[in-house]
């Protein structure tokens, strides 16, 4: 249990604090991904960046599937999941999605007209303020490779945290080391 307390010396105490209130009181963290994280696992690994976030994005999959977390998604992602113009891919992350998803979250009034407000504060596109609208509902943390509709979204005042898996992995993770 001396993990824990070291948590709290990172640079977002706050949120650690929150994961760790989380993990005390027996709650898993729910984490949101949106569409272009599942998309990322089969991106191009030559490019160092694609790379580094699919490696990301595998370890919080492999963490939801071990049950340390809680992948949450939306009725909107399934919808952005068929559109995918390669049928084996769609397959593929169909599949993926299907076998980590804990909960969904069906889209309701109070989404969509969340979603209207975000669009309008925000340069933030239609399916991505879905997104951030589900997740605010129905997440702790959205986690996105969408480097535009991260910064918009941290530009903006939002009821959940928006990361990319890089910075959420360093963050939960960091103190996993047994030095």
């Amino acid at each position: 249990m001396a993990l824990y307390p070291r948590l709290l010396f990172y640079v977002y105490p706050y949120f650690l604090l929150f994961c760790f209130l989380m993990l005390e009181r027996g709650f898993l963290l729910r984490i949101y991904l949106d569409n272009c994280c599942y998309n990322r696992i089969f991106d191009d690994r030559s490019n160092i960046k694609n790379y580094l976030e699919r490696e990301a994005v595998l370890i919080i999959m492999q963490k939801a599937f071990e049950g340390e977390f809680e992948l949450v998604g939306s009725d909107i992602l399934e919808i952005e999941i068929s559109k995918i113009h390669n049928p084996f891919k769609r397959k593929d992350i169909s599949g993926i999605y299907h076998v980590l998803l804990s909960d969904t979250i069906f889209i309701s009034t109070d989404i969509k007209e969340r979603a209207i407000e975000i669009q309008k504060l925000s340069n933030i596109k239609a399916f991505d303020s879905l997104h951030l609208a589900s997740a605010e509902f129905g997440a702790d943390i959205l986690i996105t490779t969408d480097i535009k509709f991260l910064r918009n979204s941290q530009r903006m005042k939002t009821n959940i945290e928006v990361k990319n898996p890089i910075d959420f992995v360093m963050e939960v993770f960091a103190c996993d080391t047994d030095d």
